[in-house]
């Protein structure tokens, strides 16, 4: 019997704890939540107060958390577990959290305590049953004499010195989601294809993606994914492997692909599904979000005709002005979408996150997901991304957070200021607090080669009190300091038109409604789109008669949507 410590009880840590009693040994557990040891002392195990405690009656201590910040909380500090270590402790790191994280924990555990690193493939059913794979990465001797140990939860593979458990581990998981990623697009190609879905899986069973099809069908077949290996932590993960990869300087382009996928699967709201949702978020054009009727389809009961089977509506000015919203427009929504016709929320306004403003629009009576809104921040994700000839997928972005995180999501490492130089692309977009060392750092960056993008060039956006200063102000002083102009992927460039009409995927008459001449109506009819101009954000009716673009359609405001549409039927 072994006196063995477990810190972390979450889905993972609390099974192998489990595990681990079940074998004999004398087991102590602690976790941030109190509670989740309850079920492990009616087992046996003794909950410690602190890691520290945990620490000093363990000879094996396990760590498994969800990511470095955890690490570094329940590792460092008076009541962290270095606190309590002594040479007489191994301490075993079984979380993905990447070979830094692991590196670090060695610096804050005294020089004579062992660290083993040994994060595991595989899920609940497998930690469960005893038959996790376990990377560890140390000495030889030391992984030979915790195996014992180990046996109770697993198959140890030993695969080098310390940090080669980590690094094995981000390897797994990268052909992981790349695996995933490729089963998913070849899915959607053979659907838009027309393939039938029984011909589509006999293809595959063809493939070395064969095992994979025969595996997830049931679940994307049913579009259910329960949670064994929540989508949150793969993408922690994801951003792990970009990491390291930079660091590194490895081009993983197959994986940042699948690194994407599984932000904007989060995105969608669904970070607490299966890692493998990832599948649903590849054939959202027709398993989520807005989507077209079939042009057979019978109209719903009582509705009335559509003369737009798409729209497209944008935010400022037109669902809201600042935090207030505009009189009429929910129930203008609520009605067009009664009759049948979806719609999809798009704004170049990159501060907040497509889930902030999903739940805004709910919280005013306009019931939305992440997937009914795209915005300039994402989009600029998407084309950054995609840009080809990046060697290290380093960024700067001079943003909000929303922006941030879009960017690190497509797989970018975010530099800051003082790390300008390094920077192959700079993404701009508005926020309060630019201030003259982003104008510097940006500028140098440009000039130094980087490419410059940005998520809009609206001068201003509508407020209670008027305008206030928006993206195009702050990309203007970076265009004119660093002597380059931006590619733009907001409105009213042609690329956010095109792929939100990719969103809406068969919808044949789609209607673009805004509030702006430039951004909103001449950018939708370069589009090949119909133009609605509403009177409730930057336009005047004064303007419209010395517009060179006019609208088709002029509302006082987005109330009189659904008796326009009616007219135009």
């Amino acid at each position: 019997m072994t006196a063995v410590a477990v810190v972390g009880l979450g889905a993972m840590g609390s099974r192998v704890a489990a595990r681990l009693v079940a074998a004999g040994h004398e087991v102590t557990v602690w976790n941030r939540s109190a509670g989740k040891a309850g079920p492990l002392a009616e087992l046996g195990a003794i909950p410690a107060a602190t890691p520290a405690e945990a620490a000093s009656r363990a000879e094996v201590l396990i760590t498994m958390v969800a990511d470095p910040a955890a690490l570094r909380a329940v590792t460092e500090g008076p009541d962290g577990v270095g606190a309590g270590a002594s040479a007489s402790l191994t301490v075993v790191e079984m979380s993905t959290v990447g070979p830094g994280a692991v590196a670090r924990l060695a610096s804050a555990l005294p020089p004579a305590t062992g660290l083993l690193d040994a994060p595991v493939l595989g899920s609940l059913a497998e930690a469960e049953s005893g038959s996790l794979v376990i990377f560890a990465g140390g000495p030889a001797q030391l992984v030979e004499r915790v195996s014992p140990v180990l046996a109770a939860v697993g198959s140890v593979l030993h695969v080098g010195d310390l940090g080669a458990g980590a690094a094995a581990k981000l390897m797994a998981n990268a052909a992981l989601f790349a695996t995933l990623g490729t089963l998913g697009e070849a899915i959607a190609l053979a659907r838009g294809l027309g393939l039938s879905a029984e011909a589509a899986y006999r293809v595959l069973a063809a493939t070395p993606l064969a095992a994979q099809a025969e595996r997830r069908r049931a679940a994307i077949e049913a579009s259910e994914y329960p949670p064994r290996f929540r989508l949150t932590l793969a993408g922690k993960d994801a951003r792990l492997i970009a990491d390291a990869a930079a660091a590194a300087r490895v081009d993983l382009r197959l994986t940042t692909a699948a690194g994407t996928w599984l932000a904007e699967a989060e995105q969608a709201g669904l970070g607490d599904r299966d890692y493998t949702a990832m599948l649903k978020t590849i054939l959202r054009g027709r398993d989520s979000g807005p989507s077209c009727p079939r042009p057979d389809a019978p109209p719903a009961p009582g509705a009335e005709p559509a003369g737009y089977d798409g729209l497209i509506i944008d935010l400022d000015g037109v669902v809201w002005r600042g935090s207030d919203p505009i009189p009429g427009a929910a129930e203008a929504i609520a009605a067009v979408r009664g009759g049948g016709t979806p719609v999809l929320f798009v704004t170049n306004e990159p501060r907040r996150s497509r889930n902030a403003l999903a739940k805004r629009l709910t919280e005013i009576g306009i019931p939305a997901t992440a997937a009914d809104v795209m915005t300039s921040a994402a989009v600029a994700a998407r084309v950054a991304g995609s840009l080809p000839g990046l060697a290290n997928r380093r960024a700067l972005v001079v943003g909000p957070p929303a922006l941030h995180d879009e960017i690190k999501g497509a797989g970018f490492r975010l530099v800051t200021s003082d790390e300008a130089a390094e920077a192959e692309v700079v993404v701009v977009g508005g926020h309060e607090s630019f201030d003259y060392r982003e104008l510097r750092a940006a500028a140098a960056a440009v000039r130094a080669g980087a490419q410059l993008l940005a998520t809009g060039r609206d001068a201003v956006f509508p407020m209670p009190d008027g305008p206030w200063p928006a993206t195009g102000a702050i990309l203007a002083a970076i265009e004119t300091a660093g002597a380059a102009p931006a590619v733009v992927v907001g409105k009213p460039e042609r690329i956010m038109f095109d792929i939100a009409r990719e969103t809406l995927a068969g919808c044949a008459r789609i209607g673009m409604i805004g509030d702006h001449l430039i951004t909103d109506i001449e950018g939708a009819k370069r589009a090949g789109l119909d133009a609605i101009l509403v009177l409730t954000g930057t336009t005047s009716r004064a303007d419209i008669e010395r517009a060179m673009t006019p609208p088709d359609i002029v509302l006082n405001s987005l109330a009189a949507l659904p008796e326009a549409i009616r007219a135009r039927s």
